[in-house]
């Protein structure tokens, strides 16, 4: 990626294959004059809020009030990575008030 109003976005297991839809290939790169969160680019591209559990913004797990900046490099993530992992990336408590989110036992 080489312009600095671009984002580099991807996607995870079937977001993937969506996203390979709107452009051919991976990643899928959108041109971003200003910033914007991860909800409203999502709802951008067409993508189902309850389809996404968190997104990674430059190897950082994020929720999707996170404010993604021209240039950076992100990935929506669904839900169903296993608990492990979840623990090993970070976002195993992120997100909470997301319906697709995996709920922690002690919450409604």
């Amino acid at each position: 990626m080489e312009a600095k109003n671009m984002v580099e976005i991807r996607g995870f297991l079937q977001l993937d294959a969506f996203l390979r839809k709107i452009q051919g290939k991976m990643p899928l790169v959108l041109e971003l004059n200003e910033p914007i969160t991860g909800k409203a680019l999502a709802e951008r591209l067409d993508i189902p809020i309850d389809e996404i559990e968190v997104i990674f913004v430059n190897g950082f797990v994020q929720d999707l009030d996170y404010i993604i900046n021209p240039g950076d490099r992100m990935a929506f993530l669904p839900p169903g990575c296993p608990g492990p992992y979840r623990l090993a990336l970070g976002f195993y408590g992120k997100n909470q008030d997301n319906p697709a989110n995996f709920k922690r036992k002690g919450r409604d």
